[in-house]
């Protein structure tokens, strides 16, 4: 029994060494230097199989369905209608008296005057109108946004946008 044991002992050592040695091999194996191609890409949409198979830099062949190139292509054309993303801006004003109206376009032309590079909105969700700014992609960019003008808007808050514009480049 106790010889049975030993020899269980020696192949699992011999298996888990053999399990090291191919481990080690394989990730040597993935990490070979080759040549890379790197695709600079501007920002408007394109179909990255086209810039692969068309690349400078060697030749690549991409065999697909076609039902799946006009997907892209759909895809590609419906993204470029709908230039927004999903964001964040601050509601500088949220009002719903009499005269908010006017205060909430007032509240726009000011902060306007001051930042004229930030975009500005004001939009009425009954019973309130709201005065929101900025475009912002993440969290960060806004809270940081807000700090700058928490003097001039002490009551701000973010709010998560479901559809921002696309910052320009």
């Amino acid at each position: 029994m106790e010889q049975n044991n030993s020899l269980y002992m020696k192949h699992k050592l011999l298996l888990t060494i053999l399990f090291g040695i191919f481990t080690m091999y394989s990730a040597k194996s993935q990490t070979a230097d080759t040549d890379s191609v790197f695709v600079e890409l501007d920002s408007t949409f394109v179909n990255i199989t086209d810039v692969l198979e068309n690349s400078s830099q060697g030749k690549i062949k991409i065999n697909q369905s076609s039902d799946v190139t006009e997907a892209l292509s759909l895809h590609s054309i419906e993204n470029f209608k709908n230039q927004k993303i999903t964001g964040y801006r601050i509601c500088i004003f949220r009002d719903n008296q009499q005269n908010s109206r006017s205060v909430a376009l007032q509240t726009k032309q000011n902060f306007k005057s001051v930042y004229p590079d930030i975009p500005t909105y004001w939009e009425y969700k009954n019973p309130y109108f709201y005065v929101y700014v900025g475009d912002f992609r993440t969290k960060g960019q806004a809270e940081k946004f807000k700090r700058k003008i928490n003097a001039m808007y002490p009551k701000s808050w973010l709010v998560n946008e479901t559809k921002i514009n696309l910052p320009s480049l």
